[in-house]
């Protein structure tokens, strides 16, 4: 269902009822299919079982709506070959990427169809705007197709031997666009659902960026310099050298400012890479200044903007613009985009909700009167709905165990953290020993002071001040841990779990055998 809700927010009502105009009916799917897209346009579904229900009641046709299924998708692909893609809210670059495609596209039928002077005219106009707009990719096939019709069909050497130096250049530019987004990708994959440090990679990120330093200052290629330089990034973003990477992000601003197109893409990444160094270095003006630069080159709604919202969120947590964090949930959890996220975001999401319900509860943060965008956690369920970082030991499953914790203190069930201490303190020596989780087994090791001592505050601050201490000498811009694993800073937390204590000890149950 998501490829179709996908397609559906591209070709819209209003999109489909201009281009069925200059279509031929009979294309049309059949009824049952253009009412699965309505179904879908105005969010009645939001799974296939959903959808069959409706389109067969009382009825399991899995292959009936398997078909029809397949036929509105067929559809919308056609239509996306009709619609007018060269609208005022895309960019120069995208509008050129669309139309180039489009002529692409005819430039191979017409090949097919053995028709070489239409195509000289368009593989022309279509090789100008792939230069200019650097789509290596085209170029390269256009410059191709030129050399091949100039060397077996007309015999012009001059021009032949002028669209082979083309070939060769664009060839080499290109293996090393390839290149540098095939090492990027072998890096970044690590992390997609596994959020802990990776010890190996500032070697091999350093490895992999030699192999294209040299081919960075040859070519002045849009995706070389793109991923080349993510790369780079990471070299000193896994040390934790947030000034050299903010430096590497500038050099790279600059590189794409002075192109003759605003370059959204790389732009974005590389604010969105200035504004994580920010949330280290708990920097909210210049990170806030960052973001509202890459939100002007945002589609609203886009996949990138909610990876800015989610960004933008952590930096307000941890500059304690709590208000402003709770401002910044309810406007990405309300859009109507946000269901269709990948899992493994909207699981991020869900516990940024578990957060800022704790900081209401604490009262540091004060929804408006009769918001119920955060509702009362349920701690099991919310446990259950987080499969994928339950499993990632050492990266995202650790703010989820110290949320658990907090929220059993801070609700007075001091019985069930007794009952969980041995299996924290089991969890915390077998995954949180090395540099990159300190600051988080400091913090595991304050919070199992509570129990220790009964729950009272005096004796948990006394008790607990050799972890503080250690806590405190691996501040946030130094600890080697990934961004977004400490959702508050520590120092926050352990203030708001003491004011939840009191100065009186806790006597623990007595179990039935005793």
């Amino acid at each position: 269902m998501d490829e179709l809700r996908e397609l559906v927010s591209i070709v819209t009502k209003q999109k489909l009822r201009a281009a069925s105009l200059l279509t031929v009916k009979a294309l049309q799917p059949g009824p049952l299919s253009m009412r699965l897209y309505d179904l879908v346009a105005e969010g009645k579904v939001e799974t296939d079982d959903q959808a069959m229900a409706i389109l067969y009641p009382g009825e399991t046709k899995t292959v009936s709506y398997q078909r029809i299924k397949k036929s509105l998708i067929g559809y919308l692909v056609q239509m996306l070959l009709v619609i007018d893609l060269s609208l005022s809210h895309y960019n120069p670059r995208q509008k050129a990427y669309f139309d180039c495609y489009k002529n692409w596209a005819a430039i191979k039928i017409l090949l097919g169809k053995n028709a070489h002077r239409s195509t000289l005219i368009l593989a022309n106009d279509v090789l100008r705007t792939a230069l200019r707009f650097d789509f290596a990719d085209l170029a390269l096939d256009m410059v191709r197709t030129l050399r091949l019709y100039y060397g077996s069909i007309e015999g012009n050497l001059k021009k032949y031997e002028l669209y082979g130096k083309q070939v060769a250049r664009l060839e080499d530019m290109f293996h090393f666009e390839n290149l540098a987004e095939d090492l990027y990708t072998d890096l970044v994959i690590r992390f997609v659902n596994d959020k802990s440090i990776k010890r190996d990679v500032p070697e091999v990120a350093r490895k992999y960026f030699a192999q294209l330093e040299k081919a960075l200052v040859k070519h002045n290629s849009y995706r070389l310099h793109f991923t080349g330089r993510l790369i780079e990034i990471i070299i000193h973003t896994s040390v934790n050298d947030y000034k050299k990477t903010i430096a590497i992000c500038d050099k790279a601003i600059r590189f794409f400012d002075a192109k003759n197109y605003v370059a959204n893409v790389p732009l974005q990444a590389f604010l969105y890479q200035e504004m994580v160094c920010y949330v280290q270095l708990r920097d909210f003006p210049r990170g806030r200044k960052a973001a509202d630069r890459g939100f002007k080159l945002l589609e609203y709604g886009s996949f990138n903007w909610f990876k800015y919202q989610e960004l933008l969120l952590l930096l307000s947590l941890h500059a304690g613009e709590y208000q402003e964090a709770y401002q910044i949930y309810k406007l990405t959890v309300k859009h109507r985009r946000f269901n269709g996220l990948p899992d493994g975001i909207k699981q991020i999401w869900k516990i940024f909700e578990a957060y800022l319900y704790y900081l209401i509860q604490v009262e540091r943060i004060k929804p408006p009167e009769q918001d119920s965008i955060i509702s009362r956690i349920r701690i099991m369920r919310f446990l259950n709905e987080l499969p994928i970082f339950s499993k990632d030991r050492r990266g995202m499953n650790i703010p989820i165990l110290i949320f658990h914790i907090l929220f059993l203190v801070l609700t007075k069930r001091f019985d069930e953290v007794i009952d969980r201490m041995e299996r924290i303190q089991k969890y915390s020596t077998r995954y949180l020993k090395k540099d990159d989780t300190y600051r988080s087994n400091c913090f595991i090791k304050m919070l199992l002071v509570m129990p220790d001592q009964g729950f009272h505050r005096t004796a948990v601050i006394r008790h607990a001040e050799k972890h503080v201490k250690n806590l405190h000498s691996k501040p946030l811009d130094f600890a080697n841990q990934s961004h977004d694993i400490e959702i508050i800073p520590y120092e926050e937390l352990w203030q708001m779990a003491l004011d939840s204590l009191e100065n009186t000890h806790y006597k623990p149950r007595l179990s039935k055998k005793e």
